[in-house]
């Protein structure tokens, strides 16, 4: 167990060291602005709670008033429709009855013209009649309405008298009692829709907090957070003449608990540290091989570069090997064996090379037009070589640019001897197209005889190791007079790799006449335009070349 402990450390430790991690500033500068962010969103979230209870508490008082107005109607025409003499035992036993219906009526009963209480089935007959004072508002539903009458029947008791015809009734105070709040801060208001004339306020609302939530045009959610900001709700029913605005009194920050602040903030902090070490691992992939290949794929930053191929017996270049090439910004120079190999792993190696395909074409387009025996190599993976698509695109790259097929050379390595019917197939179809087939690295790996007549490739490359032993005596020098004889009755071209010095071409076409060369003795890999200055002016066919190389 604490073996397998200490390796996980060991593991962690790895993995740590290798990230960029963030400096103690700038992990500062995170947990702050990720503590205010939660904060923020906490209070958001809160709010738009307390939103849905408000506006459920609401929906709860606009239903209790609509019941509330349907039941004043339904008395008051019972009450209108009565034929009774006004007042008389039967009139009040009627209105009695009436009153037993409805339980949102506190109590009914007769008023004049003038705005005089005669009786009512609660307290009989008022002697004198009770004067209502004011002139009362109009009202769609109701003929008068006096929302706010104080001592009407006792001292100190406050009610509310709505009237059509003769006949006049008042609402129950205990109509909205059993309604659910779900906290302490919170109420509402009820009032006329046009004169914004208040009806009653609910709950824990002073006078002044229902003007100033009324005053309101519409809801009102106050995202940002001040002491005194309220969120109010409205809402004003089709077909009634009354509105109603809820009220939350305190929001967000400051409805919050302790425990919800520590939560706020416990939330940041994580985020904020998240954040910054997932910066810092993400800075640091962006310095990954696999990464910045991708960048440079999507940006085309991957170009080639092209090394002449020379006949070393008349020094005549006759065609050219397109090398890909990486600058990165972060990397610098990248190998072609490192990006490509990334590339074959990674599933990138088909965009890669039709990328460079389209490149080599457009750049070597004029070349291989003006002469038809100049030819083009280009490097294939297995995977691109065995794709059937792959062959699809070459062809139509290659009619759109009017190249012919036998001047295009693709170039393959055999990296596994499990490949072999792969590459077999594969090669086939390129050939029956009349591309030419080059076996590159020919000797280094699994490449024998058999490959030779399996495949059928029209030109084999001789890697550079071979050429160096020249004169050597070694098992290389021994293998290189091999592949001379191996070859001798093949009709296949030998082309030379890493050609360096003189003796190295007297030696080769000593043993193979019709070699064929590349090396830093005629040329590096160059741009475009310097193997067309190379082609007009074929330096390494004249006596001044060989001079100066002797030299």
């Amino acid at each position: 167990m604490l073996r397998y402990f200490r390796k996980q450390s060991i593991i962690l430790d790895m993995i740590l060291s290798s990230v960029l991690l963030p400096s103690w500033r700038k992990l500062t500068i995170y947990l702050l602005v990720s503590i205010s962010i939660s904060l923020y969103a906490h209070h958001v979230l809160y709010l738009y709670q307390e939103k849905r209870s408000l506006q459920n508490y609401l929906e709860g008082v606009i239903d209790r008033t609509k019941q509330s107005v349907f039941q004043m109607q339904a008395s008051l025409n019972l009450a209108i429709t009565n034929n009774q003499t006004t007042c008389s035992d039967d009139d009040l036993n009627s209105l009695r009855k009436a009153l037993l219906k409805y339980p949102y009526i506190e109590d009914i009963g007769r008023i004049t013209a003038d705005h005089k209480l005669v009786c009512s089935a609660l307290w009989g007959t008022f002697t004198p009649p009770i004067e209502i004072p004011g002139q009362g508002h109009q009202d769609s539903h109701f003929r008068l309405s006096w929302p706010v009458i104080n001592g009407l029947f006792v001292k100190g008791l406050q009610r509310s008298v709505f009237n059509s015809g003769d006949a006049f009734v008042i609402p129950s105070p205990a109509t909205f009692a059993d309604l659910t709040r779900y906290a302490k801060k919170t109420g509402s208001v009820l009032y006329s829709s046009k004169e914004h004339y208040i009806y009653q306020t609910f709950d824990d609302i002073t006078l002044e907090e229902a003007q100033r939530a009324i005053s309101y045009s519409q809801d009102n959610v106050p995202l940002f957070p001040t002491g005194n900001n309220l969120l109010t709700l409205k809402i004003c029913p089709a077909s009634f003449n009354f509105c109603a605005t809820a009220i939350d009194k305190q929001t967000g920050y400051f409805d919050m608990s302790v425990w919800q602040w520590l939560w706020s903030i416990l939330v940041g902090v994580f985020f904020g540290l998240f954040t910054a070490f997932s910066w810092a691992i993400f800075k640091s992939n962006r310095r990954s091989l696999i990464y910045r290949l991708k960048y440079a794929l999507k940006n085309d930053q991957i170009y080639s570069l092209y090394q002449p191929k020379i006949q070393l017996s008349t020094g005549k270049i006759i065609g050219v090997e397109a090398l890909a090439r990486w600058q990165d910004q972060e990397l610098g120079t990248v190998s072609p064996d490192e990006f490509i190999a990334c590339a074959e792993q990674n599933k990138l190696i088909t965009p890669l090379t039709q990328q460079l395909v389209k490149k080599n074409l457009d750049d070597m387009r004029s070349y291989l037009q003006a002469d038809l025996e100049f030819t083009l190599s280009i490097n294939l993976s297995i995977q691109d070589l065995s794709n059937q698509s792959f062959l699809h695109f070459i062809e139509k790259q290659i009619k759109q640019r009017d190249i012919h097929p036998g001047q295009i050379i693709f170039e393959v390595t055999e990296r596994s001897a499990a490949q072999n019917d792969v590459l077999k197939q594969a090669t086939k179809r390129f050939l029956r197209k009349g591309y030419q087939i080059s076996l590159d690295d020919f000797g280094t790996g699994f490449s024998n005889l058999s490959w030779l007549t399996a495949f059928e490739p029209n030109e084999i490359k001789i890697d550079k190791m071979f050429i160096q032993s020249i004169g050597t005596q070694t098992v290389n020098q021994i293998t290189l007079d091999s592949i001379f004889q191996l070859v001798s009755n093949l009709d296949v071209k030998l082309v030379f790799e890493g050609i360096e010095s003189l003796e190295e071409v007297d030696y080769l076409t000593q043993h193979t006449p019709n070699a064929i060369g590349q090396g830093w003795l005629y040329s590096k890999a160059v741009d475009a335009k310097k193997i067309g200055k190379l082609l007009n002016n074929q330096p390494f066919t004249c006596s001044t070349f060989l001079a100066h190389v002797v030299e």
